[in-house]
């Protein structure tokens, strides 16, 4: 969940696709584990459950 300006130019600027057809996400810095793709853009911190959790995810208590 990016939550302010500078997250989302972060974002922008990271995810936008390059001369070579890429993006770069492996080497922004809002990733928080880039082998389950969870980066500050999609995820949040729950609590609860002590992790991180997709923001489409709901919780099940």
């Amino acid at each position: 969940m990016l939550t302010n300006d500078r997250e989302r130019k972060i974002c922008e600027k990271y995810s936008a696709v390059g001369e070579d057809g890429r993006v770069r996400c492996r080497e922004c810095p809002l990733v928080k584990d880039f082998a389950h793709i969870l980066c500050k853009a999609n995820s949040h911190y729950n609590r609860k459950r002590r992790e991180g959790v997709y923001d489409w995810e709901e919780v099940q208590e």
